[in-house]
């Protein structure tokens, strides 16, 4: 069996998202104390070249998983790092953007009303990856059965070995401890804004000191923000080491899938209620 897949450390190449990082003052306001909303338009704009990047990723990803001649593992791995840097990128300019405001990041305009139901702490689940990765393996093994019975060679997430799901158990186990760990975060840092200097001035019209205790609790949310990124993105890369090359493209493809049609479904359903037509 080939060895799996590793995400070797590179350059992330040259992309349109990398002209598209925000960059506004810190805490979204402008000098006169205006609200500034080009933070938000900023990552909108980003968050449209990283669904573009996706989409070229997808269509490369699926080249090389039906491919007649499949490529060998030197280039499956080339693709494979090429699109996590990909996701890397994306989860940098996250960081720096809510380094700016983090109020956006929780709230956020530039995914649908249907995603933000579905958020865990400004994003994706990472326990939901395992999820994926089951549910597309028990799809290829159940289309590819018969042919496995008289010993066909699978290359896809049908063929996943025991050692490797032993793996991948494994490092279930400790994401999802990692969630309840941020989670405990997120709650007390929620819990904070009930704290009794809050309630103090809730009965007077103190704006500076408003100000200032909110500061410093939209701070600890977003401390809690990153660490949950960094796990989504940890999470991502524990898997795809845990795979074979093809196996990985398989599993990468199966993430931009879901990702792309919840997004559009969610944009679409958008669209039609804000026109009245649901």
């Amino acid at each position: 069996m080939p060895d799996p897949t590793p995400i070797p450390s590179q350059t992330p190449t040259t992309s349109p998202m990398q002209n598209q990082s925000p960059a506004v003052p810190r805490n979204g306001f402008s000098r006169n104390g205006e609200r500034y909303n080009s933070q938000r338009e900023q990552f909108t704009k980003f968050f449209e070249c990283f669904l573009s990047e996706q989409s070229h990723d997808l269509s490369a990803l699926r080249d090389a998983a039906t491919a007649v001649d499949p490529p060998d593992e030197s280039s499956l791995r080339q693709l494979v790092s090429r699109v996590v840097s990909h996701y890397e990128r994306y989860y940098e300019t996250k960081e720096a953007s809510a380094q700016r405001d983090i109020n956006p990041m929780f709230s956020p305009t530039w995914t649908s009303t249907t995603e933000n139901v579905f958020m865990w702490v400004g994003g994706w689940r990472p326990s939901a990856a395992f999820h994926l990765l089951h549910s597309k393996s028990g799809i290829q093994l159940e289309a590819r059965l018969q042919e496995i019975i008289h010993g066909g060679i699978v290359k896809d997430l049908g063929d996943v070995s025991a050692a490797q799901l032993q793996a991948l158990d494994r490092l279930q186990r400790e994401t999802v401890r990692a969630e309840r760990t941020i989670s405990e975060e997120a709650a007390e840092a929620q819990e904070a804004v009930a704290a009794a200097e809050m309630v103090q001035l809730a009965s007077s019209e103190d704006r500076a000191q408003m100000e200032s205790q909110m500061a410093g609790k939209n701070e600890r949310m977003r401390t809690v923000l990153e660490s949950a990124d960094r796990l989504r993105l940890d999470t991502m890369k524990g898997i795809i080491e845990k795979l074979e090359p093809i196996q990985a493209v398989h599993f990468l493809i199966a993430a931009a899938e879901l990702h792309l049609a919840v997004h559009h479904y969610g944009k679409e359903k958008d669209r039609l209620v804000a026109a009245g037509v649901m």
